[in-house]
């Protein structure tokens, strides 16, 4: 067997990267960072040097998780753990603003890709063909 082949036997079954692995990735870099920062600061100051310290060890911490992550075979925690991530960061992201009716247009989504639609303002019911996904969906327009 070469190497490459050892290493794609090495990686079959394990969980990979998500969401979450990008999100702890990044948090991990951003503290290595401050803590390189902080450390030359640390000269100045004995707190800065604590600080220093303490940014490296979680940014030591965050490389483990996420390697810990990417590398484990249980693929239902980590997908559980992935969409808790993202079912908070849903939560804290405001929701889209959607376009105000206007005199000549409404704006409706499609049922099935939640694209936003502009349609005439045509009162009556309306069968619309969504352009994106070709769902097909009735639309009712008061006067």
């Amino acid at each position: 067997m070469n190497f490459k082949s050892k290493l794609a036997r090495f990686f079959y079954g394990r969980y990979g990267a998500d969401q979450l692995y990008n999100a702890l990735f990044l948090c991990q870099i951003i503290c290595l960072f401050l803590g390189a920062v902080t450390s030359l600061l640390g000269q100045i100051s004995p707190v800065l040097m604590v600080v220093s310290v303490v940014l490296y060890a979680l940014g030591v911490g965050l490389f483990v998780w996420t390697l810990f992550r990417c590398l484990s075979r249980n693929i239902p925690a980590r997908r559980r753990e992935n969409q808790a991530y993202l079912n908070l960061k849903a939560k804290l992201k405001p929701a889209p603003k959607r376009p105000k009716d206007t005199p000549t247009h409404i704006f409706r989504s499609c049922p099935k890709c939640k694209a936003t639609l502009r349609l005439p303002r045509q009162v009556g019911e309306h069968t619309v063909k969504c352009p994106k996904c070709g769902e097909r969906f009735g639309v009712r327009v008061k006067g």
